[in-house]
């Protein structure tokens, strides 16, 4: 589950950049700024929902794994490297073991340090830390890893902010839900961790799975469409597809020994789905401009708490509706 914490413990500049064992090192704005070793000159294109982002300072192999990784969202029109992007992220080499201090057991729920509003934010967590300036639509993204599970899980999580506020600029939000498309339409399934998002992909074995975790919610020509992002998902299966179909219904999920569905509306629904809006909800201005993204999305889309079980009948009284 993921957590995002303001941050508490002293800043630690360049000059001291070596945490002691076992302690936090939360990053000033200078230290992520004097970063300047990428780890090589490759770079790639990302096509997310309507973001594209270029991911550059990349190592050959980075470059490799990541193109094979996310595949289905690259973006292989050949543009000269300068060209215009929404987001440009610098990848750099840090000289550090880890920011927060990881975890020495396994019941932690997941840190991450946050500062900054508007259009300049800090984040950072155990393999990275990032700034990203909104304005400039720049980002730098320092990595103790340079392969491996941090490097991935840093980059993964990094991303997840940046599509999250990104996405909210364009009047769209990201979900933590899954996101099933069958016969064409998409159903968004939400909720908190634990309550069961994994277990309806699996459950739908015939259809597209756009994510089981995370799920772009982006308006469209009528209404609203989903799509999924390259990242995010509980068993780290990228969607088969970047395309975004239309949204039939949103549901919160709960389990339960009956399938039956409750129809939700007003602040009901608001706060329902509002409580599954991750990394946007800590800042004010964005909170607010979420809650209204959410307000409108719940104004066309039919909201339903969905209460489950472990078999396939929930399709049956899904698609009633």
């Amino acid at each position: 589950m993921m957590s995002a914490t303001i941050q508490s413990e002293p800043v630690r500049g360049r000059n001291d950049p070596s945490p002691a064992a076992g302690a936090d090192f939360n990053p000033d704005d200078r230290y992520i700024a004097s970063l300047d070793r990428p780890f090589g000159p490759n770079w790639l294109d990302l096509k997310i929902g309507p973001i594209e982002m270029r991911l550059q300072g990349l190592s050959f192999g980075q470059a490799a794994s990541l193109r094979e990784r996310f595949r289905p969202f690259l973006t292989e029109v050949a543009v000269a490297r300068d060209a215009a992007q929404d987001l440009v992220i610098n990848f750099r080499s840090v000289e550090v073991e880890h920011f927060l201090a990881f975890p020495r057991g396994s019941g932690e729920t997941y840190r991450m340090g946050r500062r900054g509003s508007g259009p300049r934010l800090t984040i950072w967590s155990y393999e990275f830390a990032g700034h990203l300036d909104v304005r400039n639509r720049i980002a730098t993204l320092g990595l103790v890893r340079d392969a491996g599970h941090l490097f991935d899980r840093g980059v993964e999580n990094f991303l997840r902010v940046l599509t999250a506020t990104f996405v909210l600029e364009r009047g769209g939000l990201l979900v933590h839900g899954a996101g099933i498309v069958r016969d064409g339409r998409a159903f968004v399934f939400f909720g908190p961790s634990g309550s069961g998002k994994t277990t309806i992909t699996d459950l739908s074995p015939g259809d597209t799975i756009l994510s089981d975790d995370l799920t772009l919610i982006l308006p469209a020509a009528r209404g609203y469409c989903a799509a999924g992002i390259p990242f995010g998902m509980a068993h780290h299966r990228v969607p088969q597809t970047s395309a975004a179909f239309p949204i039939a219904s949103v549901n919160r999920l709960v389990q339960s020994t009956d399938v039956y569905v409750e129809r939700i509306a007003g602040g009901r629904a608001l706060a329902e789905l509002g409580g599954s809006l991750p990394f946007v909800m800590q800042e004010p201005g964005q909170a607010a401009q979420a809650l209204e993204t959410a307000r409108r999305v719940l104004d066309v889309v039919p909201a339903r708490r969905l209460h489950f079980r472990r078999d396939g009948d929930f399709w049956k009284v899904i698609e009633r509706l």
